[in-house]
Formats: C-alpha cells, structure tokens, sequence
C-alpha cells in the first residue's frame, strides 16, 4: 500500500510539471451510467467522474480522472447487500478531428479499480474489500461550443473487479473546460 501511494505522488508530481509545460491543459466532469455484468444479470448505477488532462501534441495528450460508478443496494427480508466501486485513472489520450468542430478521442490506460461489499443479515456483518488494477480503455466524441467549453460523450471499460469477476463499464456525458 505504501508503494501504490509513493508511486501515485510520484505521478502525480511528474504529471503537474509535464502540465505546466503544456499549453492546453483541461479539467472535465461528466455523469452518466455505469454498467456491471457478472454471473448474476447485469446493474445499471450512476457514474459521476472528474478528470485533469493536458496535450502534449494537437493528437495527443495525458489525462487523470476519478470515478465513483454508484453505489448498488439489493435488499431481501432478511438481509441487505450495499456494493460501492471507484476508479483512480490515468490514460494516454489520442484526438483526431472529424468535421468542423466535432472530433473523437479513444484513451488507453492504468486504473486502480476499489471495490466493497457489505453483508447484512440479522447474524452477520461481512465486508470485502479489494483493490485490482487494470486497463482502462475509452472512446468517445467532443463538440467544441468555445474555444474553452467542449461537450463530451464518452464510454469507458474499467475491466473486471471484485471476487465475483464484475465487469464495470460507463457511458457518460459531461463538459471539458480547457485552460
């Protein structure tokens, strides 16, 4: 745990400088659905996520993010079931323009996908914690109003997290201010 945090800081600080560096840094949030698949059906929840990013190059660029995908209640007569999942992310950002100012990006990358289970009955509490990484690999569109808002729409694979190999996926909309 104390090397995931050194490496996150560690990151993070070689990330701020390549932003300093780069002349069109951004900050977005979207909302939107996130999606669980395991052997049991498949959930809908919903997402909400912020991300920093910057480009290197008019193609290319880094960007950071967090995300909460929900949090998924099931309750019965005699127990409850509360599962929560989040991602920390950061993912190479690859731009090409397509008409005018409407453009589509596709991201590949890093999460540290955090997954809990709590397990209520009237005998028992149980609680599973896990921390998995995986790739993360996203496509979406992006509408530019101005030269500093941009509309996103956007979808998202996080992989497979937890014990029961839950699939976690989002589909989202928000808005990108670009510095």
């Amino acid at each position: 745990m104390k090397n995931i945090l050194m490496m996150a800081l560690l990151s993070t600080a070689i990330g701020l400088s390549f932003a300093a560096q780069a002349e069109q840094s951004y900050v977005k949030a979207n909302m939107g659905s996130s999606t669980y698949k395991n052997s049991d059906g498949k959930f809908d929840e919903t997402a909400a996520s912020v991300a920093y990013g910057f480009k290197a190059h008019d193609n290319f660029g880094v960007e950071a993010g967090l995300i909460d995908f929900g949090q998924g209640r099931q309750t019965g007569l005699l127990y409850s079931n509360t599962t929560e999942r989040r991602a920390i992310y950061l993912a190479g950002v690859g731009t090409m323009p397509l008409q005018g100012k409407l453009s589509a990006f596709g991201k590949l990358g890093i999460a540290v996908n955090y997954y809990e289970n709590r397990f209520v009955t009237s005998v028992s509490n149980e609680v599973e914690r896990i921390t998995r990484t995986r790739p993360v690999v996203g496509l979406g569109l992006e509408y530019k109003f101005t030269k500093e808002i941009d509309g996103t729409v956007e979808y998202q694979y996080f992989g497979k997290v937890g014990e029961d190999r839950l699939q976690v996926s989002t589909l989202t909309a928000g808005v990108k201010y670009n510095f």
